[in-house]
């Protein structure tokens, strides 16, 4: 299957499909907030609920707290996409800034992703979820990018909620920090 729309479509019904796997994921994570680099909990709902869904998962990924959950379905050196989680909380807080909501959405984006990859048959890269701890003032992706662990990477993407229309990038951005 190679039609556009029909591809889409099958990435939307595997998400509705996961919507309340989805759903309780985030909750959990809202209910047990965790510092950066402390993040136990959470890793091992994602590292679990990916390996469920059919990735390839490398817990503790560069990072005591960080993961890598890969569906590769490549014969050569296609694309590399990676959508990003995040889940680290706020002291006092909690998940204030949304990081239960950011790894509902990678999380997500990836079962959609690897849904539309299976039903294309086509052999055309890696897809990549991975896990950045530490991001509310510990720097995770800036420790993952020195370790490595974005190498092989071509495209990184996530969302990140806010309260108004953000259309244009603004801040530290991954492509901006290399």
């Amino acid at each position: 299957m190679s039609d556009i729309p029909l591809l889409k479509e099958t990435a939307a019904k595997a998400i509705e499909a996961a919507k309340e796997d989805l759903h309780a994921l985030s909750n959990d994570i809202w209910s047990h907030p965790e510092l950066a680099n402390e993040e136990h909990h959470a890793h091992k709902l994602l590292t679990d609920f990916l390996d469920k869904y059919g990735f390839q998962v490398e817990r503790q990924y560069k990072l005591d707290t960080a993961f890598r959950a890969t569906f590769d379905c490549a014969d050569n050196d296609g694309v590399n996409v990676c959508m990003i989680c995040e889940y680290d909380a706020l002291p006092d807080i909690g998940h204030a800034c949304g990081h239960n909501l950011i790894a509902e959405v990678g999380a997500g984006a990836g079962i959609g992703a690897k849904a539309a990859l299976e039903a294309s048959g086509q052999k055309v890269g890696k897809l990549i979820v991975m896990g950045t701890p530490a991001e509310e003032g510990g720097g995770g992706k800036v420790e993952l990018i020195k370790a490595g662990a974005f190498k092989d990477i071509d495209v990184a993407m996530m969302a990140h909620p806010t309260d108004r229309e953000n259309n244009v990038p603004t801040g530290n951005h991954l492509a901006m920090i290399q």
